[in-house]
Protein backbone atom coordinates (compact mmCIF):
# COMPACT_ATOMS: atom_id res chain seq x y z
CA UNK A 1 0.00 0.00 0.00
CA UNK A 2 1.29 3.46 -0.84
CA UNK A 3 2.25 5.48 2.28
CA UNK A 4 -0.11 8.35 1.31
CA UNK A 5 -3.07 5.95 1.40
CA UNK A 6 -2.27 5.15 5.03
CA UNK A 7 -2.24 8.84 5.93
CA UNK A 8 -5.53 9.84 4.36
CA UNK A 9 -9.12 9.88 5.49
CA UNK A 10 -10.48 10.51 2.00
CA UNK A 11 -10.63 14.28 2.50
CA UNK A 12 -7.24 15.15 4.00
CA UNK A 13 -3.92 13.49 3.16
CA UNK A 14 -0.65 13.92 5.00
CA UNK A 15 2.41 13.50 2.80
CA UNK A 16 5.94 14.90 2.70
CA UNK A 17 6.39 18.29 1.11
CA UNK A 18 8.43 18.09 -2.06
CA UNK A 19 11.68 20.08 -2.25
CA UNK A 20 10.23 22.42 -4.88
CA UNK A 21 6.99 23.06 -3.00
CA UNK A 22 6.75 26.30 -1.06
CA UNK A 23 6.46 25.88 2.70
CA UNK A 24 2.85 26.74 3.57
CA UNK A 25 3.72 27.14 7.23
CA UNK A 26 7.11 28.84 7.65
CA UNK A 27 6.55 29.06 11.41
CA UNK A 28 7.02 25.29 11.60
CA UNK A 29 10.56 24.01 11.50
CA UNK A 30 11.14 22.12 8.26
CA UNK A 31 14.25 19.95 8.60
CA UNK A 32 15.79 17.99 5.80
CA UNK A 33 14.89 14.28 6.00
CA UNK A 34 16.91 12.55 8.69
CA UNK A 35 18.09 15.82 10.25
CA UNK A 36 17.50 15.90 14.04
CA UNK A 37 14.96 18.33 15.44
CA UNK A 38 16.61 20.26 18.21
CA UNK A 39 18.05 17.89 20.81
CA UNK A 40 15.02 15.61 21.07
CA UNK A 41 15.58 13.62 17.89
CA UNK A 42 14.14 13.43 14.38
CA UNK A 43 10.92 15.09 13.36
CA UNK A 44 8.47 14.26 10.62
CA UNK A 45 7.05 17.12 8.57
CA UNK A 46 4.02 16.62 6.34
CA UNK A 47 2.08 18.78 3.95
CA UNK A 48 -1.62 18.85 4.78
CA UNK A 49 -3.40 18.30 1.48
CA UNK A 50 -7.05 18.72 0.58
CA UNK A 51 -6.83 18.72 -3.20
CA UNK A 52 -3.83 21.06 -2.78
CA UNK A 53 -1.38 21.87 0.00
CA UNK A 54 -3.39 23.76 2.64
CA UNK A 55 -0.94 23.61 5.55
CA UNK A 56 1.83 21.73 7.27
CA UNK A 57 2.10 19.46 10.29
CA UNK A 58 5.12 18.37 12.30
CA UNK A 59 5.53 15.45 14.72
CA UNK A 60 8.60 15.34 16.96
CA UNK A 61 9.66 13.77 20.25
CA UNK A 62 8.20 15.85 23.07
CA UNK A 63 10.52 18.30 24.78
CA UNK A 64 12.10 17.86 28.17
CA UNK A 65 9.54 17.54 30.92
CA UNK A 66 7.21 15.19 29.09
CA UNK A 67 7.19 11.39 29.35
CA UNK A 68 9.34 9.10 27.25
CA UNK A 69 7.27 8.05 24.24
CA UNK A 70 5.35 11.33 24.02
CA UNK A 71 5.28 13.17 20.70
CA UNK A 72 4.60 16.85 20.22
CA UNK A 73 2.37 17.87 17.35
CA UNK A 74 2.37 21.30 15.66
CA UNK A 75 0.34 22.40 12.67
CA UNK A 76 -0.53 25.47 10.70
CA UNK A 77 -3.07 26.11 7.95
CA UNK A 78 -3.16 28.72 5.23
CA UNK A 79 -5.75 31.40 6.04
CA UNK A 80 -8.16 30.36 3.26
CA UNK A 81 -8.19 26.74 4.54
CA UNK A 82 -9.18 27.55 8.12
CA UNK A 83 -12.61 26.74 9.53
CA UNK A 84 -13.18 23.78 7.21
CA UNK A 85 -12.16 20.90 9.51
CA UNK A 86 -8.82 20.24 7.81
CA UNK A 87 -6.77 20.80 10.98
CA UNK A 88 -8.85 18.39 13.07
CA UNK A 89 -8.65 15.72 10.36
CA UNK A 90 -4.89 16.22 9.98
CA UNK A 91 -4.31 15.99 13.75
CA UNK A 92 -6.32 12.75 13.93
CA UNK A 93 -4.31 11.26 11.06
CA UNK A 94 -1.04 12.32 12.67
CA UNK A 95 -2.09 10.69 15.95
CA UNK A 96 -2.85 7.41 14.17
CA UNK A 97 0.54 7.61 12.44
CA UNK A 98 2.35 8.36 15.72
CA UNK A 99 0.63 5.44 17.42
CA UNK A 100 1.69 3.12 14.59
CA UNK A 101 5.26 4.38 15.13
CA UNK A 102 5.10 3.44 18.84
CA UNK A 103 4.21 6.75 20.50
CA UNK A 104 2.26 6.50 23.74
CA UNK A 105 0.80 10.00 24.02
CA UNK A 106 0.46 13.04 21.79
CA UNK A 107 0.92 16.56 23.13
CA UNK A 108 -0.23 19.84 21.60
CA UNK A 109 0.98 23.13 23.06
CA UNK A 110 -1.39 26.04 22.48
CA UNK A 111 -0.81 29.70 23.39
CA UNK A 112 -2.93 30.21 26.51
CA UNK A 113 -4.67 33.22 24.95
CA UNK A 114 -5.92 30.96 22.11
CA UNK A 115 -6.72 27.92 24.18
CA UNK A 116 -9.74 28.78 26.26
CA UNK A 117 -13.23 27.82 25.23
CA UNK A 118 -13.33 30.12 22.21
CA UNK A 119 -9.83 29.73 20.74
CA UNK A 120 -9.52 27.85 17.43
CA UNK A 121 -6.37 25.90 18.37
CA UNK A 122 -7.83 24.68 21.65
CA UNK A 123 -11.02 23.72 19.80
CA UNK A 124 -9.05 21.66 17.26
CA UNK A 125 -7.27 19.86 20.11
CA UNK A 126 -10.57 19.06 21.87
CA UNK A 127 -12.29 17.90 18.66
CA UNK A 128 -9.32 15.60 17.96
CA UNK A 129 -9.71 13.92 21.37
CA UNK A 130 -7.15 15.86 23.41
CA UNK A 131 -7.74 16.92 27.03
CA UNK A 132 -6.28 20.08 28.56
CA UNK A 133 -3.77 19.11 31.28
CA UNK A 134 -2.48 22.44 32.50
CA UNK A 135 -0.17 25.30 31.64
CA UNK A 136 3.53 25.58 30.92
CA UNK A 137 5.49 28.79 31.30
CA UNK A 138 8.22 29.31 28.70
CA UNK A 139 11.49 31.04 29.63
CA UNK A 140 10.17 34.31 28.20
CA UNK A 141 7.16 34.15 30.54
CA UNK A 142 4.58 33.25 27.88
CA UNK A 143 1.93 30.84 29.09
CA UNK A 144 1.01 27.82 26.98
CA UNK A 145 -1.78 25.35 27.65
CA UNK A 146 -0.90 21.76 26.99
CA UNK A 147 -3.32 19.19 25.69
CA UNK A 148 -2.70 15.44 25.80
CA UNK A 149 -4.25 12.50 23.98
CA UNK A 150 -3.49 8.90 24.83
CA UNK A 151 -2.43 6.87 21.81
CA UNK A 152 -2.88 3.51 23.57
CA UNK A 153 -4.68 0.98 21.44
CA UNK A 154 -8.28 0.33 22.53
Amino acid sequence: MHEDAKLSDGVVTLSPLGPAEPDPAPALHRPRPGQPWRAQGPSQVFGIRAGRVVGALELRPAATGFAHGDVELSYALLPDARGRGFATRAVRLACAHARAQGARRAVILVPAADSADSGPSGAVARRAGFVRRGQISHADGTLWDWYVRSLARP
